[in-house]
This record gives C-alpha cells, structure tokens and sequence, in this order.
C-alpha cells in the first residue's frame, strides 16, 4: 500500500486515507445547491493565516470512501456529490498535487547559512535538470501543482531572463515557506539498453522500465539556523528527508576572507560556523531516530562547497573541482571520490579539516562537493544582480545525482577498488 509524506507538514501516511477538498462547483449532481466554504482552523493553523480571515475560508475537506481502496481518481463530496480529484493532507489540510500520490516521494532537504545562495542554487539545479543534465540521462523535470508551477516561473525568469538574485528566503516566524515539487521521471535502462556504454562493470541502479519520482526541496531560512532552538522549526522535516544537502559558504571561512582583499567591500556578514551547522543538524537526527542513539546519523548528507569561481586561485593545476562532470549516461563514482578528495585538501588548508572531522564523527555517509550555481561572482556596483552573461552554472547538479544514485533512480558506474 502506497505511503506518501506530506511535503508541507512531512507526516506520514497511506494514500488510501487522505482525505478530499470540495470543488464547490455548481453541476447540479443530486439537485443539491454547490456547498460554501467553511474554516479551515487546520489550515491555518498551520500556516498561521489568520483564523476568521478570508483566506481560511476554504472548500469543505471529507474522508476518503471506503470504496475508494486505492486512494487515487474522484470521489464525490457527501454533500453536494460533485466529484473531486483534490487530496489533502490530514494533519496540516494543505492541498496535494493531483499526480503527487501516484509515485513514490524523495524529500531533499537543503540547509545552508542566508550567504550560501540557496534559492539560487534550487532555481539554477531545476533548470540544469530540466535541459543539459536532462539531455545526460534522458531524463524530464516537471513542476507539480499550481504553487510550484507559478513560484518557479518566477525564479527562473527572475535570473534567466531579468538578471535578478532571489531575494533571502523569509524565516519560518515570520511566514510559512512553500516547497518546490518537481515530478522527476527517469528511464529504467537495462544492461542491454547502454551497450553503447564503455566499462559497465560495476553499473548500480540498472532496471526496466520506467520510473516516476516526486522531488520535494524545502529552502529552510538561514536565521533558523543560528542556534539549535532555532533549527528545531524544521525537526519534523530534516528527519523525514531521503537526503540532506548542506550549502557551504566558502566566505564565511576565515583563511578564505584573509586570502581575498580585492572583495573586502562584498564579503558576507559571517554567520553560524559550518561545522555548528552539522553538529545541530545531526542532533535534530538523533532526536527523531535517525540516527543509531548516541551514534552516527543514519541519514546520507551531501556538503557542497559553493561559489567555487572565487576559489580558483586555490586549485591546483588539473583538479576535478575546476572542470564539469564527463557522463555518458551513468553517473562516475569514481569521479565524485576524486571530488570528495580535492574538497577535503581545501578544507585542510582552510580550517585544518574541523568541518570533515565534525562530518566523519556525526555521519555514517556524506561525501563533499564543490560547486557554482552562477559560474563568476555577482557585478560589484550591483551585488543583487546575476553575472551579465547569465547562470554559468559548474556541477551544480552533483550532491543531488549522487543522493538519487543512492535510491538506485539513477545509474551509478562504482569505482574499481583502489581507486
């Protein structure tokens, strides 16, 4: 039986059970008048709308028909007997993409201090998935729901088309912050379907047919992230996550500043140190079992060094840091170890390695990264700009590929041992 998690309140719970919205449309079903609105107190609660205001007016919610085993197609309001497809959360009462129950969920959850451009960087990964690395795997990127559709158009034009950042992203008390919901569908290739492939020893991931996932990112503020108490708005949704994407602001080191006068005037405040922000984050785990009691955390974490353009006085001759992935339909595993490895030499010579070592004590799987959503900084008489030649985006897309590759959603050629 299907189990889905509420990408807004992140609760569990059987397709089969959630409950429906009322269209309160007028078809004259039964002779019955169309119903009214109702308060939604749920609703509002949840998204601290106020509860006599108009906005928690909504259509009337019902359970589920007995009949209506599967939880999927219509179900006609005891009402007025209009049928609806709109489902809804039973904990939280927000509505649910109509297509959202029909595949299983991958919950991303992406944290990372107010400097580390985490909008930016959500808005540059849907559109590389959407087109380049699309292309790579065959694979199509579509947003889900009315919300996502409508919020992501913006951000794209914003930066695409506009030139513009995204603003900071509002803390969680001072408005309820929507996710973005892409349905992902990938191919399932078998072995015989990539003979054209090169060195397939050791591929993962590999099946017929076809797959459809629901991605949910969730762009947590950067000041609920200043302390444990505040991160603990967002327990219920680190502790769901299929995987955790920790943005790191190299600016926000203190050997980097140091290193990087000619940006003196446009370095960011400094913020919560990185290795605090994974030592809460892998407490908040604990505390919601995913974790082995007092020991590593269960839950697969992708730290992606960002805003690599600047760093590279730093990278030696060759590094894989500097040069995009070479793919032919399978992700290299031992490209991301070569990775991994030329991002923990950076972090030695920054800060002798803390963020690695709080890493190695807390987490049983994360592996480095080192990306740039925009390719060169922003222009320095307009900070609030993209770059004049738009997003030149440098694996940007990595931490996400290899959490997918984890699930087996994306061909994964393993590294020879050794290697």
């Amino acid at each position: 039986m299907t189990t889905i998690v509420c990408p807004y309140c992140f609760t569990s719970d059987r397709a089969s059970r959630l409950a429906y919205r009322c269209l309160m449309a007028r078809t004259g079903v039964r002779g019955a008048a169309p119903c009214a609105s109702e308060p939604d107190g749920r609703w509002a609660a949840f998204t601290g709308a106020p509860a006599g205001g108009p906005a928690a007016q909504r259509g009337p919610c019902f359970d589920a028909p007995r009949g209506l085993r599967t939880g999927r197609g219509r179900a006609p309001c005891p009402a007025c007997g209009v049928g609806t497809p709109v489902r809804v959360c039973r904990n939280c009462h927000n509505d649910l993409p109509s297509d959202y129950c029909d595949q299983s969920s991958r919950i991303i959850a992406l944290i990372g201090p107010k400097s580390a451009g985490k909008s930016t960087y959500v808005t540059v990964l849907a559109h590389e998935l959407r087109n380049r690395v699309g292309r790579e795997f065959n694979a199509a990127l579509a947003s889900m729901g009315s919300a996502t559709q409508q919020r992501y158009r913006v951000m794209e034009d914003d930066l695409y088309h506009r030139l513009l950042l995204p603003g900071p992203t509002q803390p969680a008390a001072m408005r309820f912050n929507d996710p973005l919901i892409f349905r992902l569908s990938t191919p399932r290739h078998g072995v015989g379907g990539l003979r054209g492939l090169r060195g397939l020893r050791g591929l993962r991931g590999l099946r017929d047919g076809s797959r459809h996932t629901a991605l949910v990112f969730f762009d947590a503020a950067g000041e609920d992230l200043a302390s444990a108490e505040a991160m603990d708005r967002y327990t219920a949704y680190l502790a769901a996550a299929d995987g955790v994407i920790l943005l790191v602001d190299p600016l926000q080191l203190r050997t980097v500043r140091e290193q990087l006068p000619e940006l003196a005037g446009q370095l960011p405040p400094v913020e919560t140190a990185p290795e605090q922000i994974a030592a809460d984050l892998a407490a908040q785990l604990r505390g919601r079992r995913r974790g082995e009691g007092k020991g590593k955390v269960t839950t697969p974490l992708a730290v992606a060094i960002t805003k690599s353009d600047v760093l590279r006085a730093w990278l030696p001759h060759g590094s894989a840091l500097g040069r995009p992935a070479v793919r032919t339909g399978a992700l290299d595993d031992s490209d991301r170890i070569a990775v991994d490895q030329d991002a923990r030499a950076l972090l030695d010579e920054w800060d002798g390695g803390v963020l690695y070592r709080q890493l190695d004590r807390d987490f049983a799987e994360f592996s480095l990264f080192c990306l740039s959503a925009l390719g060169s900084p922003p222009p320095a008489e307009s900070p609030s700009d993209a770059p004049k030649a738009g997003p030149r985006p440098l694996r940007v897309e990595d931490p996400l590929l290899w959490l997918l590759g984890r699930r087996g959603l994306l061909p994964v050629r393993t590294a020879r041992k050794g290697t």
